[in-house]
């Protein structure tokens, strides 16, 4: 179900477009990436979803479940915004505070219960791993413990939709992994997940969805092999030895729907128009004529490569 949606979306800073009639949609469930270099627009842009800014043009839209049907977002973001948690890439808690102080401080701005509020910060603490920190200043935390802590104070209401603003940023690979584990387990318990990154490697394990911005402007969106394939085509390489063996599968793949076929000696690249169909019968005909297949490499490109040609 459709979510929040901006359209034809234009954000200006000091007569300058940061953003440029940008068009997407979230929609409920969802691990959405916005992947861009430095000063592409995507911090603005998760600033409009969250409401913290206005369109200059064009409107941010989100699906009402009591109305069913979508509202202006900035219109009512005093409805929204306790459905809507949001982690900046600066830490927002505070340092003298300590770990479970920020969790209650950041409940109370929300207006929670204090009984819930303080079931929510234990669930919390519990799940972010911070419940043995509980009683240190935020201040005293390693760089992965202030990241967790950061998270948890987004969560401790209970959103809907959980913003990330470079969440993994200046975390070595192994706080890096233990971070996108719990985002996708936060996701799993029905939060949908945006965040912005430019860690090409980070959205390609997590995203189910992304989009892809430059200079402003959202030059690619959906899933990863929606955005990958009208750039990239998959390919792979089969080794073979003997002379006739290669002459036997050359032959059989030109009887193929197959965009290219190049001959590197010992190797042959394919690029299939189905990748799936042919490879199934190339598998089918080695069986059949008995044939020594040496070496098969399947491939796909990587969205550092996707995006490399998108950028240029």
């Amino acid at each position: 179900m459709e979510f929040i949606q901006l359209k034809d979306v234009t954000k200006v800073y000091n007569q300058k477009e940061v953003l440029k009639d940008v068009n997407i949609t979230i929609n409920e469930g969802d691990i959405f990436c916005i992947i861009g270099k430095s000063g592409s627009g995507k911090t603005t842009l998760l600033n409009l979803i969250s409401g913290l800014i206005a369109p200059t043009k064009g409107e941010a839209v989100y699906f009402s479940r009591v109305d069913q049907h979508e509202k202006n977002l900035h219109k009512n973001i005093h409805h929204i915004k306790k459905h809507i948690g949001f982690t900046p890439q600066n830490t927002s808690f505070y340092d003298k505070l300590t770990v479970k102080e920020n969790l209650l401080h950041f409940g109370k701005m929300y207006g929670i219960r204090k009984a819930t509020l303080i079931n929510n910060a234990k669930s919390l603490l519990q799940f972010m791993q911070l419940l043995e920190h509980r009683d240190k200043l935020a201040s005293h935390l390693s760089g992965g413990m202030r990241k967790r802590l950061d998270i948890a104070c987004s969560l401790v209401h209970k959103p809907k939709i959980l913003l990330l603003d470079e969440p993994t940023s200046d975390l070595d690979p192994v706080l890096q992994k233990e971070i996108l584990t719990m985002l996708r387990e936060v996701n799993k318990q029905g939060v949908t997940i945006v965040f912005a990154t430019n860690q090409l490697e980070t959205a390609e394990d997590i995203c189910t969805k992304l989009a892809v911005i430059h200079d402003g402007k959202v030059y690619s969106q959906g899933t990863l092999d929606e955005i990958r394939n009208p750039y990239i085509e998959d390919y792979f390489t089969i080794r073979v030895q003997r002379g006739e063996e290669k002459e036997t599968i050359l032959n059989y793949l030109q009887q193929l729907p197959i965009n290219r076929i190049i001959d590197e000696g010992q190797d042959i690249k394919v690029y299939p128009d189905d990748i799936a169909v042919t490879l199934q019968g190339l598998l089918h005909v080695i069986k059949a004529e008995n044939l020594n297949l040496h070496n098969l490499d399947i491939r796909k490109p990587f969205l550092r490569e996707v995006f490399e040609k998108i950028v240029k």
